[in-house]
């Protein structure tokens, strides 16, 4: 049986003061779209065929001094969830 999966086209994150945790930010970046992709699997077998040409996601306050990558990734990939969920 195949699962439905996301595709995302092309993605833009941004990181604001992240500039010193380059090496971070790719593994955070990473993170939380396996992180989405997990959340979304059980929204995906109830769902058709989608097409979302542009999705918005609010700004996510983190702290790259006090948070773990993984606790970044999952705030961050909960705020995609809620766009994707709003916009489906």
């Amino acid at each position: 049986m195949a699962f439905p999966r996301l595709e995302f086209g092309e993605v833009r994150l941004s990181f604001t003061n992240g500039e010193n945790h380059t090496q971070r930010t790719e593994r955070i970046a990473r993170l939380t779209f396996e992180y989405v992709q997990e959340m979304m699997e059980r929204e995906l077998q109830h769902l058709g065929s989608n097409v979302i040409n542009h999705l918005e996601v609010p700004p996510i306050q983190v702290s790259f001094e006090t948070m773990a990558d993984e606790t970044i990734a999952r705030l961050s990939a909960e705020g995609i969830y809620r766009a994707l969920l709003q916009a489906l």
